[in-house]
């Protein structure tokens, strides 16, 4: 009884700091409406970025996972009796559309109220909302955070789950590039975030996702320490960041993310000398037409780093 006490005020927790005057979606949201029959029928699109198979949340997924996690009972409204499933599997596939559409405080509101498998969501939502509209680095350190924290406290559901996984770990990136070496020394992300990484990719090796970050994760680091002590020291080499977005590119060559992270990490190894080739991936990017809110914020930052590189180009 206690500890399900510590779990509903740790849900209503996390829902009082999602009310705490987060920015709206800045664009238009229209075409990324997933109501009814067709947040299924795109679901496979939708979460491309998380490699193939990612589970939709329909009764019977609710079903093996309360009987595989006992605690997704426990913590998340939902009775555990099949006749409420189709019910919870409702909530937990609204939460999903509001991600999408880009409501993402009220992603997250929701997603914390259903207990562990509406974390996933809600934190995600909380990792983007945190990267593209938090102007303050303070309070976007904060939130990405509460999503690591969040993830680490989590029981199994969320420890097999490749979108949570995966936010953890990007959290655990992006902060790693805005802080110091001996920061992220102190926090052990340099060991952390290449384990967390070779988990996910040791489940599904065409996780896109991962291994843009991964390939991004050792041009952060040779950009840091040089590639002498990157190759050296952590194993980081521009090889391995090449062979990573390749990989990538392989698995999904549609996500705008990849592209722009490619364009940085080229810059991060190589600074101007692959300048032609990163306006290309850039380009890439702003091509793509967005299907979730996310995607729109990823292209909008592309074409901020589009621009920057080709008024640098204009210079030369």
């Amino acid at each position: 009884m206690r500890r399900t006490l510590i779990a509903l005020l740790a849900a209503c927790s996390f829902s009082a700091v999602a009310a705490d005057n987060w920015k709206p979606f800045p664009y238009d949201q229209s075409s990324f409406d997933y109501s009814g029959e067709k947040l299924q029928q795109n679901w496979p699109k939708l979460t491309r970025g998380f490699g193939s198979d990612y589970p939709f949340p329909d009764a019977q997924w609710v079903l093996e996972a309360a009987s595989r996690h006992p605690q997704l009972v426990k913590n998340s409204g939902f009775s555990g009796k099949p006749e409420d499933a189709e019910v919870f599997a409702g909530k937990l596939q609204d939460t999903w559309r509001l991600l999408f559409k880009g409501e993402f405080s009220q992603a997250k509101q929701q997603g914390m109220a259903l207990g562990e498998a509406g974390q996933v969501p809600a934190m995600f939502a909380q990792v983007i909302y945190a990267m593209y509209l938090e102007p303050n680095k303070e309070t976007k350190h904060r939130l990405l955070d509460e999503v690591i924290d969040a993830t680490d406290k989590a029981g199994e559901l969320i420890n097999e789950d490749s979108v949570a996984l995966f936010g953890r770990t990007y959290a655990k990136a992006r902060i790693g590039e805005e802080i110091s070496v001996a920061a992220t020394l102190a926090r052990g992300y340099t060991t952390q975030i290449p384990a967390e990484l070779k988990v996910l990719l040791g489940k599904n090796p065409q996780h896109p996702f991962a291994l843009a970050l991964y390939g991004g994760y050792d041009a952060g680091v040779i950009r840091k320490v040089g590639k002498l002590v990157g190759r050296m020291t952590y194993g980081a080499t521009p090889d391995n960041m090449e062979s990573y977005f390749k990989r990538s590119f392989q698995a999904q060559s549609d996500l705008p993310i990849n592209h722009y992270e490619y364009a940085n990490a080229l810059h991060y190894v190589y600074g101007d000398d692959q300048q032609d080739k990163a306006i290309e991936h850039l380009k890439k990017a702003v091509a793509i037409k967005p299907i979730t809110a996310m995607e729109a914020l990823e292209i909008a930052h592309a074409q901020k780093l589009l621009y920057q590189h080709e008024q640098k180009l204009a210079k030369r």
